[in-house]
């Protein structure tokens, strides 16, 4: 399946809104951020199980093992079926 202009353009924005500071990557503290940002206020507890569950999911995403998320794996995390 190939991504419409639309999606690109979606994922593009997307990435760059959790890809705080430009580098092209994405981290766990940026995720974390992001969370706070749409209004997320998680406790201590809560929170650490987030970062459990987006490390895993970065893990997941991370196609080249570099500890973090580029574009590319981005795309991919959010295409996978």
């Amino acid at each position: 399946d190939q991504l419409t202009e639309e999606q690109i353009a979606e994922f593009k924005e997307a990435f760059s809104l959790f890809d705080k500071d430009g580098d092209g990557t994405i981290t766990t503290k940026e995720l974390g951020t992001v969370m706070r940002s749409l209004g997320q206020n998680p406790t201590e507890a809560e929170l650490q199980d987030m970062i459990n569950e987006v490390d895993e999911m970065i893990r997941e995403a991370d196609i080249d093992g570099d500890g973090q998320v580029n574009y590319e794996e981005f795309v991919q995390m959010m295409t996978a079926k």
